[in-house]
């Protein structure tokens, strides 16, 4: 660093028109100190042997059941009651939730009051026209209107009797409520979850699987589960169903849900559990491998022999996340470079 510094201070003496060759003989110079001196990184050697490779997709998700159900009232009002709470087992067709009707009943006797006037008008128009022979315009005219406003009413009195069925919430599978947080007397939307209910007759884990892998899953592949709040625990199962659409994560992914039906395994009924899931999309057993790492552009690598080391083009098949299996090129036994980037440029 010394010499360095005593040349830039001699090259500041030199006429403007030397000052660039001398610059450019420092940079010379110094990348000679820092990079020419260097001693080559020791080669390190793996030997080609057989194993068993495993092409895995990987992704997170979360646990739940065969089915689930998010349940809500198709009109918002006040809640009248609720009979069940999280932890209660429920039926197909059983009665959740209901809203205050005492709205809902004004409105259908007004509504029933309304078409009893209009079929009146109605019967009145007919009874005053039975006698003629025929009917003018007028005269069907007006019972033409009449019996629209009759019709009219007749609906209104469906949609206020529909109301009182929207008013309950009926539970559409048989399964465990995990959720019932409102109370009666709240007012809830349309949009407001009051309970949710879940199948666990079976235990899924819906896994977020990147688009950009989703070619290479199919139904029935193997898959391996683990559960944060299980530790290390590997849970087996295998793939059930790919969902027909996309979902964009909250970092802007964009994956597919793949739902794992797991094996029978003693794992509590928490829907929402976070995991991940390991999909083994292609196995090979018994093959000869190596490290990825030992190979130079994909395709080649350096074997050991007694007269040094031989450049050799290898055929590659299954690929692991650190393993490529050898179909071609290499035998069992035979050693390889594990750190092909450090052999010396003249073999290469």
């Amino acid at each position: 660093m010394k010499t360095l510094s005593e040349l830039f201070r001699k090259i500041r003496k030199l006429p403007q028109k030397y000052k660039i060759i001398g610059l450019i003989a420092v940079v010379a110079l110094g990348y000679f100190m820092f990079f020419g001196n260097r001693k080559a990184a020791p080669l390190q050697f793996v030997q080609v042997k057989k194993q068993n490779l495993r092409q895995e997709i990987s992704g997170s998700g979360t646990l739940t059941g065969t089915n689930s159900a998010g349940l809500h009232f198709k009109a918002s009002g006040r809640l009248g009651y609720v009979k069940v709470k999280t932890g209660d087992k429920v039926i197909k067709g059983q009665v959740i939730a209901g809203l205050d009707t005492q709205d809902l009943e004004i409105a259908l006797r007004q509504a029933q009051n309304t078409l009893r006037d209009k079929r009146a008008i109605v019967d009145k128009i007919k009874d005053d026209t039975k006698d003629n022979t025929s009917e003018t315009f007028t005269q069907r005219q007006t019972r033409t209107t009449a019996e629209v406003a009759q019709d009219n009413a007749y609906d209104n009195v469906l949609a206020a009797q529909r109301a009182f069925q929207d008013a309950v919430i009926i539970s559409p599978l048989a399964g465990v409520v995990t959720k019932a947080d409102f109370l009666p007397g709240e007012t809830v939307s349309l949009t407001d979850i009051v309970t949710q209910v879940v199948d666990f007759s079976a235990i899924v884990f819906s896994g977020e699987i990147d688009e950009a892998d989703i070619s290479k899953v199919a139904v029935g592949q193997p898959a391996e589960v683990t559960l944060n709040a299980y530790g290390d625990r590997i849970f087996q199962g295998k793939v059930s169903e790919i969902l027909q659409q996309t979902e964009t994560t909250l970092n802007g992914t964009t994956v597919v849900i793949v739902k794992i039906l797991l094996d029978n395994q003693p794992i509590i009924n928490i829907a929402g559990l976070n995991g991940q899931v390991n999909i083994v999309t292609a196995e090979r057993k018994n093959v000869l491998a190596i490290p990825l790492d030992a190979l130079l552009n994909g395709d080649t690598v350096f074997v050991k022999t007694a007269l040094g080391l031989k450049k050799q083009k290898v055929g590659i098949g299954l690929e692991s996340d650190t393993q490529a299996e050898i179909s071609e090129g290499l035998k069992e036994g035979d050693l390889v470079v594990a750190n092909p980037a450090d052999v010396p440029n003249n073999l290469k």
